[in-house]
Order: structure tokens, then C-alpha cells, then sequence
């Protein structure tokens, strides 16, 4: 069995300007992280001027990631349930609905489904393997992933221990109480494993969702790339998608489904949806695998106390009378 064991690497909660000695990125720049949730992390960031060796025009990239801390013992993981019907195995949602339902607070689209892309909740077959509180939604397959080719997993235990892995059919998923599945991979230990050229359109520029893990076993990475925007951002080829993954951390990366499916929520205060990518059909697709977290809200800040700040007026007061001595 091919696998490929996944760790975190910290980032400093620090802006970053990042010069990108790579062939794509060479003018791309990263937000500061800023807390979300407990455990959360969020940041933003754009590239311009990028070019592959099949395209020399000049395109722009937007990119929306999630840090989240597996060692955080209030995090959760939970991806679409199966529908229990015969037909399909699940109910199409969109990535907001999904949050929503199920008082999550961060969601991502997650598994290629069939068929696409009829903007209903209909019945979806899942491609490749998806598991939901421990339960088998859909069996690990072969040639699930377009255009053909075995699809991998990022697999989560009980424990939030997690890797990416590919799980041959039949293959024991007992330990797993979350997977979804995508691909190809994207990442293996530092190292991009998709050429720098796009084969086909599949691998050529278009919106992306991934997700990738880091080198000390300590976060998890959600990212999404927009696209089909000219004059905002154009789309990723997946070489482009993997250095964006480096780029914020990850050391392991596997693409998950894109396009028109690509779309990266969270909670607001009141725990409704609000969608933080521009999508690129306008309108959010229903999609048969969603991914998401639970996790606590920050810490509140203490309000400062009466008496804490009846002693700070004393001490500003003492201050000025010793100043006028």
C-alpha cells in the first residue's frame, strides 16, 4: 500500500511577503493568520503575473487557507453523511447549507461526485472514498479521479491523527472516523509531485480546492484558489496549487474537486454561513462531499473591572503630580 504520512509545520502569526524563487509564484503574497476559532487560523493571499510553460500570458491568483490545530482538543472533523437511499449515497448540498445544518464553524467542498452539476439536492454518487463519524459513505474505488486514476484520501482518526494515503479497494479503514478523497497528489514530503507543465485542462488553470498536512503532525491545511475571474484571479494550474500549499505550511498537499465546485465557508457570529471565496459561477454548487470543523469560539477578553480601573486612575494621577514635583 502507497502512503504518504502527513505533518505540520508551524507558520509565525506574522504578515509575510513571499518571493517565490519557483517558476509560477514569483509575486505572491500572504496575509498575516488571524484567529478564528480556537485552534483556527485564516489568511488571504493574491499572486500576479503568473505564467506556465504552456501559457506565457501574465494571470492573477486569489487564494483563501485555513490552519487548523490538530492537537486542539476542542477540534472535530465530520463530512457529508451518506443518504441512506438507494439511490446514490448522498443528498447534494451546498458547502454553506452543509455548514449550516450541522452547526459547523469552517466547511470545504471535498470528493469529485456523479453526476455533476445540476443546482438541486439530488441524489450524488461520491467518487473515491468518504467516511462519516466513522461510518463507510462511499468505498475506496479505482479511476474515480478525472481523467482517470486512483483517488487518494486524507484520513482523520478519532484522535485527529491524520495522513493521506491511498486505500486500495477493500483496504481496512477501520481506524478512520473522517476521510475524503480527491487527487492527484500534490505534495509528498516537501516535494511537488505534478509536473510543472499541464497535461490536459484538468491539470491547466482552474479553481482549486485542496487540502495539506505538515511536517510535525500539528496542523492541518484547507485551501482554496479562485478562478475563471479575469482581472481578479484566473484559476491554478495544479503545479500552482501545490506551491500555494508550501506556501502556507504544508509539506503533504492532495487536490480535491475544483471548479465551479470550489468554495471555502465559515460560521458567522450567529453560526450562519458566509462564504469567503468568490465562486466562480456566482452562485454556490450543490456538491455531493463537503468537509468541515467544529471548534470553540476564542477565548473571550475580560472586560477591565471597576477597581482595575479606578487603580489606573490613582497610578496616571500619581504619575502627573510626581511629573509636576
Amino acid at each position: 500500500m502507497k502512503s504518504v504520512l502527513a505533518f505540520a509545520r508551524a507558520l509565525p502569526l506574522l504578515a509575510l511577503v513571499l518571493s517565490v524563487p519557483a517558476h509560477a509564484l514569483d509575486n505572491a503574497t500572504l496575509d498575516s493568520w488571524t484567529s478564528l476559532f480556537k485552534g483556527v487560523y485564516y489568511t488571504t493571499g493574491y499572486a500576479t503575473g503568473v505564467t506556465s510553460p504552456t501559457s506565457s500570458s501574465p494571470r492573477s491568483h486569489a487564494i483563501n487557507a485555513m490552519r487548523i490545530n490538530l492537537s486542539d482538543p476542542d477540534i472535530r472533523f465530520f463530512s457529508t453523511p451518506g443518504n441512506g437511499s438507494v439511490i446514490g449515497d448522498t443528498n447534494a448540498q451546498t458547502t454553506s447549507s452543509f455548514l449550516e445544518t450541522y452547526d459547523l464553524q469552517v466547511a470545504i467542498n471535498a470528493n469529485f461526485f456523479s453526476p455533476c452539476c445540476a443546482a438541486s439536492p439530488d441524489p450524488k454518487d461520491v467518487l473515491g472514498l468518504a467516511i462519516s463519524n466513522g461510518n463507510v459513505v462511499s468505498p475506496s474505488d479505482y479511476n474515480a479521479i478525472p481523467p482517470g486514476g486512483n483517488p487518494y484520501s486524507l484520513g482523520i482518526t478519532a484522535g485527529n491523527e491524520a495522513l493521506i494515503q491511498y486505500f486500495a479497494p477493500g483496504a481496512d479503514v477501520s481506524s478512520l472516523y473522517t476521510a475524503v478523497s480527491g487527487g492527484p497528489i500534490l505534495l509528498s514530503n516537501g516535494q511537488i509531485m505534478v509536473a510543472e507543465a499541464p497535461q490536459n485542462a484538468f491539470f491547466d488553470t482552474n479553481p482549486r480546492t485542496a487540502v495539506g498536512l505538515s511536517s510535525d503532525a500539528r496542523y492541518l491545511y484547507l485551501l482554496t484558489i479562485d478562478g475563471r475571474q479575469p482581472g481578479y484571479s484566473d484559476g491554478a494550474t495544479l503545479y500552482e496549487t501545490a506551491e500555494w500549499l508550501m506556501l502556507i505550511g504544508a509539506s503533504h498537499g492532495l487536490n480535491l474537486d475544483g471548479g465551479g465546485s470550489t468554495t471555502m465557508a465559515r460560521a458567522d457570529e450567529n453560526g450562519g454561513a458566509v462564504v469567503l471565496n468568490r465562486l466562480s459561477g456566482g452562485v454556490e454548487r450543490y456538491n455531493a462531499s463537503n468537509f468541515g470543523l467544529y471548534a470553540a469560539p476564542l477565548p473571550a477578553v475580560p472586560e477591565p473591572s471597576a477597581w482595575a480601573l479606578m487603580m489606573f486612575g490613582l497610578l496616571v494621577l500619581l504619575a502627573a503630580s510626581r511629573r509636576r514635583v
